[in-house]
């Protein structure tokens, strides 16, 4: 471009400044820290064309979402290049990115649409290109070369001949924010009296499974978390309950991810930076027979059960048999075990019974001992037997 006419929005005035052309130019490459891609949204507007719609999803008539007929939108990517494409009903296709050719006049930046900055606060340098109304989404895919209605399409994102340029914040464009068409586009306006371009806004879907097998002497179990964010700068993955560092920082997405749980309920956040976008609660229990004491999982204490033993006869004579029997309350037990001993009777049980001993030969003693997550319970019962005369 030899000049560009600059329409200065005053009173209707306008100024024609001629430009030189740069020759040469060196660029740095432009700070950035994004962790996903960012999508814009909302609507530019230029007094020479009308809108510009940025994505579909507000794209129709009415600003409702057409996205299932034309899939469209500008992006900025992590890398902080700018690429995709806006959508004017009367110029058609505006590309970002995929370009070459550019002119280097005014003070513009002769690269592909890109920003600078940290996310939400980001300043725009570089070119678009309308395609022409001639040609299509498709066909606007290779480098456009000039129209055959002999527009150049070329749209400035930045320059200093005057200053101009687009800037954004977590609001969208800033006040001032204009992009330069020369005379067919004229100046594009991201933040105008009826609406202005912003980010789509940063979403986020979160799930996961709980775990159940906290040993006993720990605090924690790992289960598994999944989650899709979108449109997020910083998006991670937070367990608000524990605190401390982000579980997964800077990941968009993950599937059945495991993620350690502390004993009780777990509030799982999917997050963009510190703003949380939605959470899932997921719960850590002890193993079976343990509950957490403070932090740390141990054995659950339970009432001693109540034993009785008693037997049939409390003297006996030598060769008798006696019948044993033993009350436990509750029965059965609801943890641990009984043990019984003595002459023809041996084993272990959970529950009351009887059984009948062998021939007795000596004083005899009947034991019932309870063990289990309580004290130890014993109890006795003793036959006694008669001595045996015998002859002298």
């Amino acid at each position: 471009m030899q000049s560009i006419i600059i329409s200065l929005k005053n009173n209707a005035k306008f100024l024609i400044l001629a430009m030189a052309v740069l020759t040469c130019c060196i660029f740095t490459t432009p700070s950035h820290a994004q962790a996903s891609v960012i999508r814009l949204d909302g609507y530019a507007w230029s007094d020479n064309i009308g809108w510009v719609s940025m994505n579909c999803r507000t794209g129709g008539s009415i600003g409702q979402d057409i996205c299932a007929t034309s899939n469209y939108s500008v992006a900025i990517n992590p890398s902080g290049t700018v690429t995709g494409y806006a959508w004017s009903s009367n110029i058609g296709w505006i590309r970002f990115g995929g370009l070459s050719g550019f002119p280097t006049t005014g003070g513009t930046t002769a690269v592909n649409a890109r920003v600078t900055g940290t996310y939400p606060n980001f300043t725009f340098q570089g070119w678009a290109k309308a395609c022409g109304g001639d040609d299509t989404n498709a066909s606007c895919n290779t480098v456009v070369t000039v129209p055959s209605t002999g527009w150049d399409g070329w749209i400035a994102l930045n320059g200093t001949g005057p200053n101009f340029g687009i800037t954004m914040t977590a609001a969208g464009a800033t006040a001032g924010s204009y992009a330069w068409g020369s005379t067919v586009v004229g100046w594009l306006n991201f933040n105008n009296t009826f609406s202005r371009v912003i980010y789509v806004p940063a979403m986020a879907t979160i799930s996961g499974t709980g775990c159940t097998d906290i040993p006993i002497g720990s605090s924690s179990c790992v289960g598994s978390v999944t989650w899709n964010i979108t449109n997020a700068g910083n998006p991670n993955i937070f367990n608000s309950t524990v605190g401390g560092p982000n579980v997964y920082n800077n990941v968009a997405s993950g599937t059945s991810q495991p993620i350690t749980l502390q004993a009780g309920n777990n509030v799982i956040q999917a997050r963009d930076g510190s703003t949380s976008l939605g959470s899932r609660t997921l719960s850590a229990t002890c193993v079976a027979g343990a509950s957490p004491i403070g932090t740390i999982c141990q054995p659950i204490a339970t009432a001693a059960p109540t034993v009785t033993l008693t037997t049939t006869k409390r003297i006996a004579r030598v060769g008798d048999t006696v019948g044993v029997t033993w009350t436990i309350n509750p029965s059965p037990l609801a943890a641990g075990s009984c043990t019984l001993s003595g002459p023809g009777i041996s084993g272990t049980v959970t529950s009351g019974g009887s059984q009948t001993s062998s021939p007795l030969r000596n004083k005899t003693r009947y034991t019932i001992t309870c063990t289990g997550s309580f004290p130890t319970v014993t109890a006795t019962a003793d036959v006694e037997i008669i001595p045996t005369a015998s002859e002298v």
